[in-house]
């Protein structure tokens, strides 16, 4: 096999960057996931505002876009599961049932300020 000509380590190292580039400026890519506590609900305006520790443990507000078509899942633990399959039930809710304090999972989309999926993980003065 022969080694790779200049043009391949060209596009190799540009890819590296866009991607180093990207992670630096904060840039969510598609599917990628974020956390947080809540700090503001705006069912009207559909936007939802985090306390999420980010590069090197910097917190900031992460404020994301929730489409309509977004899925908001209350993800509760299951008592009665035998296993990791039914540890845990999720259940559909609305952006407005979100409250300040709750401990959410983000699942970005392709546009990096707009939600896929929000789930509340932990829910403001509830134990573990």
């Amino acid at each position: 096999m022969s080694p790779p000509g200049p043009g391949r380590i060209l596009a190799g190292v540009v890819l590296v960057l866009v991607v180093g580039l990207s992670v630096l400026a904060g840039i969510a890519p598609a599917g990628e996931r974020r956390a947080g506590s809540v700090l503001a609900v705006d069912p009207q305006a559909r936007t939802l505002t985090v306390d999420e520790f980010g590069a090197n443990a910097e917190r900031r507000a992460l404020r994301v876009q929730v489409p309509r078509e977004a899925v908001v899942l209350l993800s509760q633990r299951n008592q009665a599961g035998r296993d990791a399959k039914d540890s845990f039930r999720d259940s559909s809710i609305t952006l407005a049932d979100v409250r300040v304090g709750d401990f959410v999972v983000i699942e970005m989309s392709e546009d990096p300020e707009v939600a896929r999926l929000v789930m509340i993980t932990l829910r403001r003065g509830a134990g573990s």
